[in-house]
């Protein structure tokens, strides 16, 4: 029986720098600020929803997408409507809706021969609040980043988010 492999460990001016990271982009994302929250990410940055989901690679693309979908929480709800239809329906599945997302049990790994790359993984979840007070929530995640340090500030290159349930793009979202 082999010991499980240890990982360098972190001190804690790293991963409160980590932490401090993640409290800045999050809430830019949440106010819907795409274009700073995107500034958050490499230019090549990439975000990737797993099982049967979807990899968009690079701020534009990013940004076209996220603009298709983060919609305005002054809008009336869109509906019951899923990730996946709100896809093929080109609709905005947050219109209605204010989200926070939330993360827990964050493990920071430095990577071999570079004090410039970490693998940053968490649990997250996504509330959702609409204008009646009803709360709803996405199903729960594991993701995974690499982050990269450039001129002393990190960006997230890859964001790899692995969906609890196979049907996470089927879920109706905020269902009355």
């Amino acid at each position: 029986m082999h010991a499980p492999q240890r990982t360098r460990r972190v001190d804690a001016e790293l991963y409160v720098d980590v932490l401090q990271f993640y409290a800045r982009q999050m809430p830019l994302l949440e106010e819907r600020r795409l274009e700073e929250f995107l500034e958050t990410m490499t230019e090549d940055g990439s975000i990737e929803h797993v099982p049967n989901g979807w990899r968009i690679e690079g701020r534009s693309a990013l940004l076209t997408e996220m603009r298709a979908r983060r919609g305005d929480p002054e809008k009336p709800l869109v509906g019951e409507v899923s990730a996946r239809a709100a896809r093929a329906q080109d609709v905005a599945y947050y219109d209605g809706i204010v989200y926070r997302y939330w993360f827990d049990r964050m493990r920071i790994e430095p990577q071999p021969h570079s004090d410039d790359m970490l693998k940053v993984s968490y649990q997250a979840m996504v509330s959702m609040t609409d204008a009646s007070g009803k709360v709803s929530f996405e199903p729960t995640t594991t993701v995974e980043d690499v982050l990269v340090r450039q001129d002393g500030e990190w960006f997230t290159r890859s964001r790899r988010v692995t969906h609890d349930s196979p049907h996470w793009a089927d879920k109706i979202h905020n269902p009355s």
